[in-house]
């Protein structure tokens, strides 16, 4: 009970109010993406494309969120985490409600690499403004827990999806996203901005007039001798796990839907039921990351666990109940990893270059194998087929991310943030 009165009694007010508007945030952000890959197998049969063809429209769409990423990452250490977080959230909603209204392949590309840049600018954004945010005995366990986020937004996207899938179509489905910009400006009302940062930003701007710095400038310092390691590892085990996830999980009802012979209904509703599930691998990440493990071996433990899971998925069930099963265990390990390593990169670089470092070697990173992974898959699946496309995808990527992260400092938890950094 003192353990629980301590947390209870360090989180209240305001690391409260970042924690849960960044919550709602990156699930709200999450459940808009999310729809896409519902949509996949209705887009397919609507436009008569094939698998390739859609993922070029994840290729191009990533490429652009590469970008967007690190420059919004750099944009949040100039103008504020709280501005840059309505902007982002808002503008990505209205973006994705324009989904309903695409007439082909082109304008789908179009709505998709513009939602797709604004949404996943949240990423640093949120990350940053919790850490900064968050007590330090805690500070790992709440980066790690707003990453639920993601999986609370598939599955609550896969509660609304199946019914209007089943009675309009796919192009419906995106409709709710509108309503999430008048939720981005109730959610700001009362969210304060970082208070770190905005100490932070007076001391160098009074010292150094970092306001006015270069991107590029600012890019550049993350090659400092003192940081260079970091950001290079940190870049590796971003891009290989950003490919992996990519590769495989907007295709998933697809896989389902084709491969294994669900409906497109049952196929949607198991995905979403199975992140449910799988949400539970993320708050146990958190914990163990913040309790029981450094953040560097949390990392590595569940890249390995999770390319043993996605080999589970992918060649032992036999019925419906093992898919959703498998596929449940493969997030809570697979893609509860991001929890992981958003928890380690907090701690790697200074304040003053965080929220760019995240932009740069986490996000920029991410989205390039985002980008890059769909494509390959998308070949490999007309070829090789489905599981093979998959595996070859998934496990060497992991081996690489959790060699990637070994290599780093096995830093204790609980330090301060600067003092983690150093």
């Amino acid at each position: 009970m003192t353990a629980i009165g301590s947390f209870m009694s360090q989180m209240k007010g305001y690391p409260l109010i970042v924690f849960v508007t960044c919550l709602v945030g990156w699930s709200l952000t999450s459940m808009d993406q999310s729809l896409f890959g519902y949509a996949i197998p209705g887009i397919q049969q609507e436009f008569g494309a094939g698998i390739t063809d859609v993922g070029w429209v994840l290729a191009l769409s990533f490429t652009f969120a590469a970008v967007t990423a690190a420059v919004i990452g750099t944009l949040t250490d100039r103008y504020g985490r709280r501005t840059m977080f309505l902007f982002c959230l808002a503008v990505s909603a209205l973006l994705v409600g324009l989904h309903t209204f695409v007439v082909g392949l082109v304008s789908l590309t179009l709505v998709r690499m513009l939602a797709m840049g604004f949404s996943n600018g949240l990423g640093p954004i949120t990350i940053a403004f919790v850490a900064e945010a968050a007590p330090s005995r805690y500070r790992g366990l709440m980066v790690g827990l707003i990453q639920c986020g993601y999986p609370i937004g598939w599955f609550v996207a896969s509660l609304f999806v199946v019914p209007l899938i089943v009675n309009f179509g796919w192009r419906y489905i995106f409709i709710p996203a509108l309503l999430v910009i008048p939720i981005a400006f109730l959610l700001v009302r009362k969210l304060p901005e970082s208070k770190r940062f905005t100490e932070e930003r007076t001391r160098h701007e009074a010292e150094t007039k970092l306001d006015k710095e270069p991107f590029l400038q600012r890019l550049y310092e993350l090659f400092a001798p003192d940081l260079r390691k970091r950001t290079v590892m940190i870049f590796i085990a971003f891009f290989f796990f950003g490919g992996a996830y990519a590769g495989t999980a907007f295709f998933f009802p697809a896989y389902f839907n084709q491969f294994r012979g669900y409906s497109i209904e049952t196929a949607t509703a198991m995905v979403g039921m199975s992140y449910g599930i799988g949400i539970l691998g993320y708050i146990a990440v958190a914990f163990i990351g913040e309790f029981v493990m450094t953040r560097r071996n949390t990392c590595v433990v569940w890249a390995l666990l999770g390319a043993l899971a996605t080999m589970g998925l992918l060649w032992l069930p036999q019925t419906q109940f093992e898919d959703m099963l498998w596929f449940g265990i493969m997030a809570a390990f697979f893609y509860g990893n991001a929890a992981a390593l958003n928890m380690l990169i907090v701690e790697v670089f200074p304040t003053r270059v965080r929220a760019t470092a995240i932009g740069f070697a986490a996000s920029f990173s991410l989205y390039l194998g985002h980008a890059i992974f769909p494509i390959i898959v998308t070949i490999a699946i007309e070829n090789i087929g489905w599981q093979w496309a998959f595996t070859w995808a998934v496990v060497p990527s992991m081996l690489i991310v959790a060699a990637a992260i070994f290599s780093l400092d096995n830093i204790r938890t609980g330090l301060e943030l600067e003092e983690a950094a150093r």
